[in-house]
């Protein structure tokens, strides 16, 4: 019996040594990214992103010696999503709604002080172009009303 597994083990050993020899070396890095999108509704996203080097070293199986090694390096990135949460946040979605109504007032309130400050204007014109008529009406009927020197001034009926 001690013969057959010593056979086995020694068998073993050189089936191994005739194929070729590999060595694994792998290193991995993840990167967990927490990404939170805030509005009416805050949506969150976790995303495990696993960035993995692998070096395999292969020689070749027989006896010689100070043999050349080829190294093969494989670069794999992998991205998962863990977790993807929407919830409705009420206290900032009432906020929104308040802001909003606010800016509503005030651009109501802008409107109609401009339209009150664009009919003062409007009023203001009305006024000195009135005056300037009247004036011009003075100059005129002055102009008219007086006579050359020897002639005799008109009568009112």
């Amino acid at each position: 019996m001690k013969k057959v597994i010593l056979s086995l083990v020694v068998a073993i050993f050189a089936i191994t040594g005739i194929n070729a020899q590999e060595n694994t070396d792998v290193q991995s890095t993840t990167t967990v990214k927490k990404v939170t999108q805030k509005g009416t509704d805050v949506k969150t996203k976790v995303v495990a992103e696993t960035e993995t080097d692998k070096e395999i070293i292969k020689v070749e199986g027989n006896d010689q010696q100070d043999q050349s090694a080829q190294v093969l390096k494989k670069k794999d990135v992998d991205s998962k999503v863990v977790a993807d949460d929407v919830s409705i946040d009420a206290a900032n979605q009432e906020g929104q709604i308040a802001i909003k109504k606010r800016q509503e007032a005030d651009l109501a309130k802008n409107i109609a002080e401009q339209k009150a400050k664009a009919a003062a204007e409007a009023e203001k014109q009305r006024q000195a172009k009135l005056m300037q008529q009247q004036k011009e009406l003075e100059a005129r009927r002055a102009e008219l009303t007086k006579r050359p020197e020897g002639m005799a001034k008109l009568k009112k009926d």
